[in-house]
């Protein structure tokens, strides 16, 4: 397998991430609308933007926990890499 192998195969795995992610989201709102109108405050949403971004529930975690979010930045990282340096 070449290059553009490995770079096609990280850009479909890329892409199926993104679709099971949209995916699961739009479930969670088909099973918000099916509960009805109940509006419920989240006593998090008042905490930092800094906080949102890492993890709210758990004040422990830092921002090199963030495993998965590494790992797709550096997944498009060797993408921007391996197609600039293609001959």
């Amino acid at each position: 397998m070449d290059a553009y192998g490995y770079l096609a195969f990280f850009l479909i795995l890329f892409v199926f991430f993104i679709y099971i992610v949209w995916f699961g989201y739009s479930v969670k709102l088909e099973n918000q609308k099916e509960q009805g109108d109940k509006v419920s405050i989240n006593p998090y949403d008042q905490i930092p933007l800094r906080r949102r971004l890492i993890d709210k529930k758990n004040s422990k975690v830092g921002i090199f926990d963030l495993g998965n979010h590494i790992l797709i930045a550096g997944v498009i990282l060797l993408v921007i890499f391996v197609s600039l340096n293609v001959e």
